[in-house]
């Protein structure tokens, strides 16, 4: 009798699991009950377990109804608000570029590392010389350094302070050095003022093709290391480094710099490692959509318009918090910003070749 029913309720038990989803092919196929007891028992079984799927897939299909409008509504909302930069749309919100505020001069510290990175004849010299205009407004500078292989542009620094190599940039480093040292250890009366900024114009090799900016331990030190020379608001060193090759500049240099000043440029593998090195917000082809817009969108508003980035930003939730539209007027001040009238009485601007 036992062996009796075990064979009987054999069946139901393949029943059972022949109508489960989710089994190999071997188990879908049904089985022929052995007797008419069990057939009848089989037939009962697959009946409710019918009714069961049946009830389960209704509600599936509900819910899968719902989060199917869901999905749809979300994805319309979605579409409205970021389309695909692919067919010619915007993947950024509409009116992104009128919420994009203009770069403020006096948010950038005393000790700043600046790249600003552009082609020929795009208004570098132009843009910095407006920067060093409006800074030394509100920051009294004791210095302003010009290091350039053509001596060309910043006629508000005077002969005294232009040199064509960075053979000085070491003597420049280690006053500072000494400034810092002596104001940590004297009185407040006694300190001494230092405050300097340092232009290097094309300075990238010899010629402008070499790799001699790249392997220099001073400039690359400076970029590293420039902020631990500052001694409050006494003595301070800010480097600005223009360039027409981003990608000809170290990456100790590239991976510390504190903004990014740069424009329309025409290859495209500098635009690339620009947009990858300071742009990219989010991850995914809709971040680096994005990334791109915002590039395209500020340098291509107006011409000679530039994007300023800041690169050490915290705590970044949006492009607004951290990129910049700056654009320097047509006419500038013309104003000198270093030296004193001894170093204007004879000046003459040289010619380097």
């Amino acid at each position: 009798m036992f062996i009796c029913t075990l064979v009987m309720r054999q069946p139901v038990y393949s029943n059972y699991i022949i109508y489960m989803d989710g089994l190999q092919k071997q188990y879908k196929k049904p089985q022929r009950p052995f007797t008419v007891r069990s057939r009848i028992d089989a037939n009962q079984r697959e009946l409710e377990m019918g009714d069961r799927v049946d009830s389960s897939k209704r509600q599936t299909l509900q819910k899968t109804s719902k989060i199917s409008k869901a999905t749809k509504t979300n994805h319309s909302l979605l579409a409205s608000k970021y389309q695909k930069q692919e067919n010619g749309k915007h993947a950024l919100p509409n009116g992104f570029f009128k919420n994009v505020k203009s770069f403020n001069v006096n948010d950038v510290p005393r000790n700043a590392f600046i790249l600003c990175i552009a082609s020929r004849r795009s208004g570098k010299s132009h843009l910095i010389t407006h920067f060093l205009e409006e800074y030394t407004k509100t920051h009294k500078t004791d210095g302003v350094f010009l290091f350039s292989k053509t001596n060309a542009g910043f006629d508000g620094i005077p002969k005294t302070y232009r040199f064509k190599d960075l053979a000085i940039l070491n003597d420049l480093v280690e006053t500072q050095v000494k400034v810092k040292r002596h104001n940590q250890n004297c009185k407040k009366t006694e300190k001494i003022k230092s405050n300097i900024i340092l232009i290097l114009d094309d300075m990238i090799g010899k010629g402008g093709l070499g790799a001699e900016m790249r392997r220099d331990p001073i400039l690359n030190k400076l970029a590293v290391n420039g902020r631990h020379l500052s001694s409050n608001d006494d003595s301070n060193m800010m480097v600005i480094l223009i360039s027409q090759i981003f990608t000809g500049i170290s990456p100790q240099i590239r991976l510390n710099t504190d903004f990014l000043f740069t424009t329309k440029l025409a290859a495209r593998r500098e635009r690339e490692n620009i947009v990858n090195s300071f742009l990219s917000l989010n991850s995914g082809r809709k971040g680096l959509a994005e990334s791109y817009e915002v590039f395209d969108t500020i340098v291509n508003a107006d011409d000679f318009n530039f994007i300023s980035i800041h690169t050490t930003k915290q705590n970044k939730k949006s492009y607004l918090d951290y990129v910049f539209n700056f654009k320097a007027p047509a006419k500038l001040l013309n104003k000198r910003l270093t030296g004193d009238k001894s170093d204007w009485v004879h000046n003459k601007k040289e010619v380097y070749w």
